[in-house]
């Protein structure tokens, strides 16, 4: 393995990664196996092996985990890639989701990339995320610069009280999703919706979908494809009450109301 190509940078860093085990015939075999199939992926029909894309993820205080890590974990596999968890606070500061896991961000909305080719906004407590002026305000700046606008859940309601959404079609958590027309967008009932350069997705899981999509936009669909499998995304929820119409009406009220005041934070003003 020589030069400097990304294939081959790729293959070291992993190979450094083995460290000592690569003195061994059998990893030895192994690594060549895995050096192939790098080749065979990197040479397939339409896929981009390597770009430089910059990916901005906004982390609030109380965002939902699942919203930011299902697409950090496919879209951080785009080698060449840049992940940017942007705080609306102190970068020294870890920010706290909603189920109370601290995330490490690495950069301010104000010093994260202004033309980012990906802006994400999860969802969670979403109300802290529009009540904060200067937040918003950086998410305005950001989309209007950005490639492409993302959210998954109530994100979609942030980037509506960005200004982001006029007129678009967009989705939500379906708790939510009701809100989106009195914040100038079209309501659609989706999984994933897309409207020229927005991308909008429901509730949390949906965030995967997202970013899988993302995924063949830019590395080709044998790329996002490659991923899925590694990911072993191949859901099959045991109860299979993912949605209202799924759950029932008595389940789905019972829901609704736990969710009463989230849903009466994201009203439009």
């Amino acid at each position: 393995m020589t030069g400097h190509d990304p294939i081959s940078q790729h293959l070291q860093d992993s190979m450094n990664h083995w460290g000592s085990g690569t003195d061994d015939p059998a990893m030895q075999q192994a690594m060549e196996r895995s050096i192939a199939a790098h080749h065979a992926l990197a040479t397939s029909p339409g896929v981009t092996f390597e770009a430089h894309e910059d990916i901005v993820i906004v982390l609030h205080p109380g965002f939902e985990l699942l919203d930011m890590v299902g697409p950090y974990h496919f879209l951080a596999a785009m080698i060449g890639a840049t992940m940017h968890l942007a705080t609306t606070g102190d970068v020294t500061e870890p920010v706290r989701s909603s189920s109370g896991m601290p995330i490490t961000p690495t950069t301010t909305l104000d010093d994260a990339p202004s033309a980012p080719t990906v802006l994400l906004i999860p969802g969670g407590e979403t109300g802290v995320l529009t009540s904060d002026t200067h937040a918003i305000n950086a998410i305005r700046r950001l989309g209007q610069n950005a490639e492409l606008i993302t959210s998954v859940c109530s994100g979609s309601l942030a980037l509506a009280a960005a200004g982001l959404l006029e007129g678009r079609r967009a989705t939500s958590h379906w708790s939510v999703r009701h809100l989106l027309p009195g914040h100038g967008a079209i309501e659609v009932d989706e999984r994933v919706v897309e409207d020229g350069n927005v991308l909008t997705a429901a509730g949390v899981t949906a965030g995967m979908d997202l970013a899988i999509r993302l995924v063949a936009r830019f590395r080709g669909d044998t790329y996002a494809r490659f991923l899925e499998l590694g990911a072993e995304y191949d859901p099959q929820p045991p109860f299979g009450s993912g949605t209202p119409d799924q759950a029932g009406p008595e389940l789905t009220a019972l829901s609704r109301d736990f969710l009463a005041p989230l849903e009466e934070q994201l009203r439009a003003p």
